[in-house]
């Protein structure tokens, strides 16, 4: 290239594809690394920050630990942060997508019961989901107890 010219378009192109392939070469540009926390960690994380108001900083823990069998447990504790946030069409479909995963998911049976019996909705699949967290023997199981009569109670009225 002669002196005082200007690269062109072109010779920046090569050299910036000349640099990445170096990088890429050399080992410098990697694949990110795995999580260091597992999906247990990720959901105790998560807890801690819930119970501290967190809730945006729970969520992003709570969806970091929906790997493995801890899947369906995640979604249910994103449910319980929708539900919190007021947003109930968005805990609804989470605590489902749970059951899908995992019908035997006490957080998702209980709490989806719960919503569907406070929205005094589909107060028959409510008592069904809770009937069937119950015959999974909780324990404690009171809270259970708690929103089967709420829910009978509705179903009274």
């Amino acid at each position: 290239m002669e002196p005082n010219r200007k690269p062109t378009t072109a010779a920046y192109a090569l050299i910036l594809i000349t640099g990445l392939f170096g990088l890429l070469s050399s080992g410098c540009v990697t694949r990110s690394a795995p999580d260091p926390l597992s999906p247990a960690e990720r959901l105790n994380l998560g807890v801690t920050y819930e119970q501290s108001g967190r809730l945006e900083l729970a969520l992003r823990e709570y969806k970091r630990a929906e790997r493995g069998d801890l899947r369906g447990t995640a979604l249910a504790y994103q449910g319980n942060i929708h539900t919190t946030l007021g947003d109930l069409q968005r805990a609804e479909s989470v605590y489902r997508a749970a059951l899908r995963i995992n019908p035997d998911e006490l957080t998702a049976l209980n709490n989806l019961a719960w919503l569907l019996a406070g929205n005094h909705q589909n107060l028959e699949e409510a008592e069904q989901l809770i009937l069937h967290a119950l015959s999974l023997n909780p324990e404690p199981d009171e809270p259970f107890r708690n929103t089967l009569e709420t829910i009978r109670g509705r179903m009274e009225n």
